[in-house]
C-alpha cells in the first residue's frame, strides 16, 4: 500500500492527527485528503460551526491570530474543530504562533496546512508539524510511472485490470490523477469485483478506444507498419484536443527512449525493471529492438526534435498537424 493510500485509510478508519501540513505540487493529493479529513468529522450539522476554510493572504497580518483563535475553542456542535488553510505559505512570515500552538495542541481540533510548493525540512514548521502531526508531500507522477500508479490503485480500489487496459488509460490520461481516478470509479461501478477488464470494456465504458490511442501508435511503430502508424496518426490528428500534437511526439520520443536503453542493457531478464514497465510489454521491445538500431534510433532521435520544433511554430505552420505527424512518421520509417 503507497503512503497516500495508508493515509487515506487511516482517516477514513478515525485515526486522526490534530495536525496535516500537506505540501507539494500535486493538487490530486491534497484536494483529496482534505475531503477524506472532511468527511470524517464534519457533518451538515457541524459545518456551520465546526468547519472554518482560510486562504492565506499576504495582505491580511490578523489570519494568524483567526487560526489560533479557532483551534483553541472547543467544537460548538461536532467531535471536532476543523480548520483548512490554503495556501498557508502567506499565513505567516515565520510562524511562531502556530508553532506554539501545535506544541501545546488542543485535541478537539484538527489543523490542515497546505503549501503549493515544497517547504523546506529544515523550517520549524515543518520539523514541529512532523513531530507533533502528520506531514505529507504531495508529490507530482512523472509520466513513466503514471502505470505503475494505476496498478497500484487498481490493488487499492479491488480492480483487475488487463495489463493492456491499464496502458490505455495512462495513455488517454497522461498524469492526470484525478482524471485517472475518475475512469477507474466508473470502471469500478460497471464491472464485477473478479471481472478482468479487458481493453474491450475500457472502450464501451469510458470511451478509450483501443485502435487508436498513444499505446497503440508505438506499438505498431514498433512493429514497422508505416502504413498502420499512418493510419493512426491521420486519426489523431482529427481530435486535436484529444490528442495534442506534443503529447504524441512526446509519447513517440518516450518509446525510442526506452528502446534505447534496452539495446544498453546486457542483462535483458533486468529490462523491465530497469525501463519501469510491466513485464507483459517487454517482448514488443524485444520485437522492436531487431527493426531499430542504436545508430537508427539516434537519427529518430534527430527528426523527433525536429517535429517538436515545428509543433511549437519554428520554422513551420503548427497548424498542419497532419503534414508533421505524416513527415515524422515517414522519416522513422525510412531512417534505415
Amino acid at each position: 500500500m503507497t503512503e497516500y493510500n495508508k493515509l487515506i485509510n487511516d482517516i477514513n478508519n478515525g485515526k486522526l492527527s490534530p495536525v496535516y501540513l500537506i505540501h507539494g505540487e500535486e493538487s490530486y493529493f491534497t484536494n483529496n485528503i482534505i475531503k477524506n479529513i472532511t468527511d470524517s468529522v464534519i457533518n451538515e450539522t457541524s459545518a456551520d460551526f465546526d468547519l472554518k476554510k482560510i486562504y492565506g493572504k499576504k495582505t491580511d497580518e490578523t489570519q494568524e491570530n483567526e487560526v489560533i483563535d479557532f483551534v483553541k475553542r472547543f467544537p460548538l456542535s461536532g467531535d471536532y474543530n476543523l480548520l483548512i488553510v490554503k495556501d498557508s505559505k502567506n499565513l505567516s512570515s515565520d510562524f511562531k504562533n502556530i508553532i506554539s500552538y501545535i506544541e501545546n495542541i488542543n485535541s478537539k481540533s484538527i489543523l490542515v496546512l497546505t503549501f503549493n510548493n515544497n517547504v523546506d525540512k529544515r523550517k520549524k514548521i515543518y520539523k514541529s508539524s512532523l513531530k507533533y502531526g502528520i506531514v505529507y508531500e504531495s508529490k507530482k507522477i512523472y509520466e513513466n510511472h503514471v502505470y505503475t500508479w494505476i496498478e497500484n490503485q487498481c490493488k487499492y480500489k479491488s480492480l483487475n485490470l488487463h495489463p493492456n487496459s491499464i496502458k490505455i488509460i495512462a495513455d488517454f490520461t497522461g498524469n492526470d490523477l484525478s482524471q485517472i481516478d475518475n475512469e477507474l470509479e466508473k470502471l469500478k461501478l460497471n464491472s464485477s469485483k473478479d471481472e478482468i477488464i479487458r481493453p474491450e470494456e475500457v472502450e464501451d465504458i469510458i470511451g478509450f478506444s483501443k485502435e487508436y490511442n498513444f499505446f497503440e501508435l508505438t506499438k505498431v511503430i514498433g512493429k514497422n507498419n508505416y502504413n498502420k502508424s499512418l493510419e493512426l496518426v491521420s486519426y489523431m490528428s482529427k481530435n486535436t484536443k484529444k490528442y495534442p500534437l506534443p503529447l504524441i511526439i512526446g509519447t513517440v520520443y518516450s518509446f525510442f527512449n526506452k528502446l534505447f536503453i534496452y539495446h544498453s542493457i546486457e542483462n535483458k531478464n533486468e529490462a523491465s525493471k530497469l525501463l519501469g514497465i510491466n513485464p507483459y510489454f517487454i517482448n514488443e521491445y524485444r520485437e522492436a529492438s531487431i527493426v531499430f538500431s542504436m545508430k537508427r534510433i539516434s537519427r529518430i532521435f534527430g527528426y523527433l526534435l525536429e517535429a517538436d520544433k515545428r509543433s511549437k511554430g519554428i520554422e513551420f505552420d503548427n497548424t498542419n498537424q497532419i503534414g508533421i505527424l505524416n513527415d515524422l512518421i515517414y522519416k522513422i520509417f525510412k531512417s534505415n
